[in-house]
């Protein structure tokens, strides 16, 4: 059977983009290059600032996302994912904009996360934009299931948005935020805190360098682990390459 091909919305950022399309690759089972996924992959570094849009009313990014969406349509993409968190506000207007499945980023995580991690409810800390955390987009997914989730002060958020703003600049190991993130997590591991879910994708980039004590829960991979599965499903239905 022919594995389907999956479509990346990416460049939300560009390096987030990259590590989801390596966590496929990574994740899926084949001894020679033809039993590896067909992806498409459209990394549009245009798409206007998801955050701004949320925090300052700026452009909103829904005209370019449903116009990258079309495109990878079009291109022959059988199904779509999206490896950005914040834009998971315009999923349902991407998604009535297409014919083609579009699964969302959120829904994996948090079935993954309950069905996998079943004893870390109330111990999961979110780290993510400012603007995916006053959606409510994890926390209200996870409480339709009773789950809560540890998030960060206001104070704490501005260090958690200045990480994330260097990762965005290809600083990772080099992050000047970092030790003060490390010494943040470590207080919360101390009062009970047992994972970190990283709810905006640059986050995993910065998992080997976090407190070894805490789990590391990755969308991403999930992600990633989820596409390899879609792409192999003989009931999707399957769209043509122009």
């Amino acid at each position: 059977m022919m594995p389907k091909t999956v479509g990346i919305l990416g460049g939300m950022g560009p390096m987030a983009t990259v590590d989801l399309f390596a966590k496929i690759v990574q994740n899926t089972s084949a001894s020679v290059d033809q039993e590896h996924i067909p992806i498409l992959i459209y990394n549009n570094p245009q798409i206007p600032s998801r955050v701004s849009s949320i925090l300052h009313g700026t452009e909103s990014p829904e005209r370019e996302l449903i116009r990258t969406a079309r495109c990878l349509e079009q291109a022959g993409a059988d199904f779509l994912i999206m490896p950005c968190h914040t834009a998971h506000v315009w999923f349902e207007p991407v998604q009535k904009a297409i014919a083609i499945p579009f699964y969302s980023m959120v829904e994996i995580t948090v079935d993954a996360v309950i069905k996998n991690y079943p004893t870390l409810n109330h111990r999961i800390l979110l780290l993510g934009t400012k603007a995916t955390l006053q959606q409510r987009l994890y926390q209200d997914a996870f409480a339709r299931s009773g789950w809560r989730l540890q998030v960060p002060s206001e104070t704490e958020q501005d260090l958690v948005t200045a990480v994330i703003e260097e990762v965005k600049a290809s600083r990772i190991a080099d992050n000047p935020y970092l030790p003060a993130l490390k010494q943040r997590l470590n207080q919360y591991y101390s009062s009970g805190v047992t994972a970190v879910l990283g709810g905006c994708t640059e986050i995993p980039l910065l998992f080997p360098y976090l407190p070894e004590q805490l789990q590391k829960l990755d969308p991403t991979l999930m992600l990633a682990q989820k596409a390899v599965q879609l792409a192999r499903q003989e009931d999707l239905p399957t769209g043509g390459c122009l």
